[in-house]
């Protein structure tokens, strides 16, 4: 049976549901008591600019040649996980991590690349042309699940960064990802009661003059989405002043701690897809410098973040996905790692999946030998961890129905 998506709109708004709950204040626990029909989150940590695998999650079991040795060291967990040397506090949390050591997918360009992890679909055309065809992973969820949490307001697709392949193309505006970048955005700058009042003349003159556009239609529900996060008071769940500073300091008090720790708060308080964008990695020359920089603060801050959620119950809740455009050549005559499109390291975490292990395998230089798996795999896991039917469609702006997993995807975990 095909399910076919024609409208999922939130029709329990918060800002429509009273002036209660604008009023309520927020609070962790308020938030945690809430039940949703489906409460699985993902947060996609984005290494961008091409992550060496050598050094990250796909070190060598073997001894090879200087060139595809890593230039790290490597550290080791008993359930043969393999990381790069730098990697001290993760290797040790390797019972609830997954290593694929056989994603490949042979695109080198940093945008079509990454439009193709993105969305699971290549556009050999993306490098030259605006189109993003397929809509972004977070926007297929916020399409599916509403843009909106219908209680709290939390926006259901969040990003901290941009990353190429975001967009919700034929899936309407509405379901662009919410950028909390700019913190005064989320506090109105008048009166909560003036406001509102504000808000319910825009809805009664909408409904003397109705526009029968699907982009005019996209203005309504962002502008909607923008309200329901004010006067939800889904702001405070933004604020990581309400975290203590002892679980700051483990994440990190800044960069890509402070960011993980919010996607957690995201996650547990109602956003479905959370993007993170830590970027830096096209290390073309002197591989080891950069990895000296980069890595550290990524290994406490992925390791805080595996410690949360499986000690306070989040794991089946939040998948973690940790993953870059593609992977790296051996050492190159400037000491770096040139594009190697044939590997990308991926890790991942928590769902209801069994962890601790590797899948799939690659030779020597780095090609795939065994189970291997691509984006469009990765799309068949978010759909399988969300529990959206395989076979759901969306009709988009031309009234067109669309399958929002065109192609045959299979679960990687």
């Amino acid at each position: 049976m095909l399910d076919l998506v024609l409208d999922r709109r939130n029709f329990l708004k918060v800002g429509g549901i009273g002036g209660g709950l604008s009023l309520m204040p927020f609070s962790d626990d308020i938030f945690a008591q809430e039940e949703t029909a489906n409460d699985k989150s993902v947060v996609w940590l984005w290494l961008a600019g091409g992550p060496t695998q050598f050094e990250t999650f796909h070190a060598p079991l073997d001894i090879v040649p200087d060139p595809y040795r890593p230039v790290t060291g490597i550290v080791r967990h008993n359930n043969g996980l393999a990381f790069g040397g730098l990697f001290t506090e993760l290797i040790q949390r390797g019972e609830h991590l997954t290593a694929v050591n056989s994603f490949s997918h042979g695109d080198s360009s940093h945008r079509q690349a990454t439009h193709w992890m993105m969305t699971g679909h290549r556009n050999p055309k993306r490098e030259n042309t605006a189109s993003s065809e397929y809509p972004g992973h977070g926007a297929i969820a916020s399409a599916v699940f509403g843009s909106n949490h219908p209680v709290t307001g939390m926006p259901a697709y969040v990003k901290q960064g941009n990353i190429e392949g975001e967009q919700p193309a034929f899936l309407g505006g509405a379901h662009k990802p919410f950028d909390p970048s700019n913190k005064d955005n989320l506090t109105p700058r008048i009166d909560i009661s003036r406001f509102r009042d504000r808000k319910n003349l825009l809805r009664a003159l909408d409904q003397l003059s109705k526009v029968p556009s699907p982009q005019a239609q996209s203005f309504t529900d962002i502008g909607n989405q923008a309200y329901d996060v004010i006067l939800g008071n889904a702001k405070d769940a933004f604020n990581l002043d309400k975290e203590s500073d002892a679980v700051r300091e483990k994440y990190g008090k800044k960069g890509i701690g402070e960011q993980l720790l919010l996607a957690r708060r995201l996650a547990q308080f109602g956003t479905k897809f959370i993007t993170v964008n830590y970027g830096g990695w096209d290390m073309h020359s002197d591989v080891k410098k950069g990895l000296d920089k980069k890595v550290p603060p990524l290994d406490k801050a992925i390791s805080a973040f595996i410690d949360d959620i499986y000690e306070s119950g989040l794991s089946e809740k939040i998948l973690l996905v940790v993953t870059g455009e593609f992977g790296r050549t051996k050492l190159n005559k400037k000491a770096g790692r040139d594009h190697w499109p044939s590997i990308i390291p991926m890790l991942l975490s928590g769902g209801r999946y069994d962890h601790g292990r590797v899948i799939g395998s690659a030779d020597k230089a780095y090609s795939p030998i065994e189970n291997k798996v691509g984006p469009i795999d990765v799309t068949a896991t978010l759909f399988d961890h969300f529990g959206i039917p395989i076979e759901t469609q969306w009709v988009d702006q031309g009234g067109r129905p669309r399958y929002l997993l065109e192609g045959n995807g299979k679960v990687i975990l």
